[in-house]
């Protein structure tokens, strides 16, 4: 699908004012100049003036060529590859929706599984890369940034 500039980019100053306003409601840090909302705010302010100059752009091209502000692109009328994008919006959800109980590492290695035999990678392999690129995630996350994730059904067995 082919979104127009236009409306790219006005999704984004609304999505930057939006990180901007959360932003500012963070408390500041005790004994500090700036809190935890000075990065949201940056990023806030990032996200809104790229977004405006992306919708210039997109208002300037809009003007001279007329082109349609939605365009269905060649790939969205592919059966499988539509299928894909479902598959994968449908286990962002499952772990959206299931991490908590199961666990981070169990429904990683699962999900990935599950995209990599989508797009026909052959089950050994996949099997091999889901479980390196789970044990590969959770050591970036929870040993050197210090991000609690779910452990679920491994709440006495992972440390």
């Amino acid at each position: 699908m082919k979104v127009s500039d236009l409306l790219v980019g006005l999704a984004s100053v609304v999505f930057g004012l939006a990180i901007l306003g959360y932003g500012v409601t963070l408390p500041p840090m005790p004994g500090q100049r700036y809190g935890a909302g000075l990065f949201p705010m940056l990023l806030g302010a990032g996200f809104a003036f790229c977004g405006a100059l992306v919708a210039r752009k997109g208002w300037r091209e809009r003007r001279e060529s007329r082109a349609p502000l939605v365009a269905l692109a060649d790939w969205a009328r592919d059966r499988y590859l539509v299928g894909n994008l479902l598959v994968v919006l449908g286990l962002i959800l499952v772990y959206v929706l299931f991490s908590e109980r199961i666990g981070f590492i169990p429904l990683s290695i699962a999900i990935l599984i599950a995209l990599f035999l989508r797009l026909r990678v052959p089950p050994v392999r996949s099997v091999v890369i889901a479980v390196a690129a789970t044990a590969l995630i959770y050591v970036a996350f929870a040993r050197f940034l210090r991000v609690t994730l779910p452990r679920g059904l491994l709440e006495g067995i992972v440390w």
